[in-house]
């Protein structure tokens, strides 16, 4: 699999943002607030860049039938190799990530309004949401290093530098 520079960075960019907003921003500061528009915009491009980026980019490679992510779910116990671009599940996650993203953002910027001023199941909503995407995001990294470490795939490698890297045996793989 490898990843073009824009997924990596919209990738680690998301994921910063994320972590910053949900674990170090206060709520309702303006910086909680910006750095929410920024990730809502990276998701925005991202949404554009699956349909117009390149091949291994794009959602129709990688969202394949339910069934085929079972499938995968059950190649997890043991080593396998991967696709080109994300799994058929790695892709139902990154879908759930967007509008869980979205969904957080929507909720955010709708607490300015005034027609929803100070309404608590907005703030609720948007708790929710934040809370669940922590969630998915934690089953992300638990499966990230589940590949990377029980089944000896360099998942971190191709997270990072989205190119070849060389093996212990001298060869080069597409990672």
């Amino acid at each position: 699999m490898r990843w073009d520079l824009y997924i990596r960075l919209f990738h680690w960019s998301l994921a910063a943002g994320i972590v910053a907003n949900y674990f170090l921003l206060e709520e309702g500061e303006t910086l909680h607030e910006w750095v929410g528009y920024v990730v809502c915009a990276l998701v925005v491009f991202r949404l554009l860049w699956g349909f117009l980026g390149p091949t291994r980019a794009r959602f129709s490679t990688f969202l394949k039938p339910p069934n085929i992510a079972f499938y995968e779910m059950r190649e997890l116990a043991s080593p396998h190799t991967l696709p080109n671009t994300h799994t058929a599940l790695g892709g139902y996650q990154l879908v759930l990530v967007l509008a869980l993203v979205i969904g957080v953002g929507l909720t955010g910027w709708m607490q300015d309004l005034d027609a929803f001023w100070g309404e608590d199941w907005l703030q609720d909503l948007h708790e929710l949401l934040a809370d669940a995407l922590i969630l998915v995001a934690c089953f992300h990294v638990a499966a990230v290093l589940w590949i990377q470490f029980a089944l000896k795939t360099p998942l971190l490698h191709r997270m990072w530098f989205g190119r070849k890297y060389a093996t212990k045996a001298g060869q080069a793989r597409d990672v």
